[in-house]
């Protein structure tokens, strides 16, 4: 093939940029232009967030899961960094972020590989905030105080009246229902836990998932009406109801990118 022989084994060599991207397991080489396509994406940077770093793991999240970095890509710091125009050091710790959550591994001081990202990766996630959060759900009824649920309640009908919302405006109402609703379960290490596992699924908001909007908003009121009752198992099912709806979103969105 014209460029230069094929690298062995089932590593991929990204040289980003200007230069080439060598792809081995498909024996391709292209240029990152041809790894990403030119659709605007909604970054971290366009949904008010607050670092470098959390830019740059949104990104390079994003390009993991929709398959454009390929497991077994190795991700140069200093390419990327002039991919994403930013120093080193906001990106080395969005890379200690996803090497944390064994979407890159490193061995023997290497530089970072990208991890097979299976939509069951996702699955387990979301089936571990399902446990958490229904328990959370059940322990949190009749324990929010009363201005805490108006406040969250007037969160979620702001949110419905506002014509075109933003996903950073989705999250934050999505990110109150939630919070609220795990503190109120009374284990702080529950709480971060699942604040944490959230954080994780952040990538697929309404940017990606427009559709969950307003299904959303309903079952987060149902939520909320629940747990200010004195019914724990039923807020345990809502809770599991609202999480599986958002699983079946998640996993028909990961499908249609790896699809397309």
């Amino acid at each position: 093939m014209a460029g230069g022989p094929a690298k062995s084994g089932a590593e991929a060599q990204v040289d980003f940029g200007m230069e080439a991207v060598y792809h081995a397991r498909r024996g391709l080489r292209m240029t990152y232009s041809d790894l990403v396509d030119d659709t605007p994406v909604p970054t971290a940077a366009a949904e008010g967030a607050t670092s470098l770093a959390e830019q740059a793991y949104t990104r390079l999240m994003e390009l993991i899961v929709g398959g454009r970095l390929a497991p077994g890509t190795v991700l140069q710091e200093r390419k990327l960094a002039e991919l994403l125009a930013m120093s080193r050091t906001p990106l080395r710790e969005a890379l200690s972020r996803l090497e944390a959550e064994q979407l890159i591994t490193r061995s023997h001081g290497r530089a970072p590989v990208v991890s097979h990202v299976g939509i069951e990766t996702f699955v387990f996630i979301l089936d571990m905030r399902r446990t958490l959060e229904m328990e959370a759900a059940a322990r949190a009824t009749g324990r929010i105080a009363p201005e805490a649920a108006e406040r969250v309640i007037k969160a979620i009908n702001d949110l419905v009246a506002i014509e075109q919302p933003t996903p950073a405006q989705h999250w934050a109402v999505d990110d109150e229902v939630h919070g609220v609703i795990a503190d109120a379960a009374g284990n702080p290490l529950v709480a971060a836990t699942i604040r944490d596992l959230r954080r994780r699924t952040h990538l697929f908001n309404t940017a990606r998932i427009p559709k969950r909007l307003m299904p959303g908003a309903s079952e987060h009121l149902s939520m909320m009406s629940a747990v200010m009752g004195s019914d724990p198992e039923l807020s345990r099912q809502i809770m599991g109801r609202h999480l599986d709806n958002v699983r079946e979103a998640i996993i028909e969105f990961l499908l249609g990118s790896r699809r397309s």
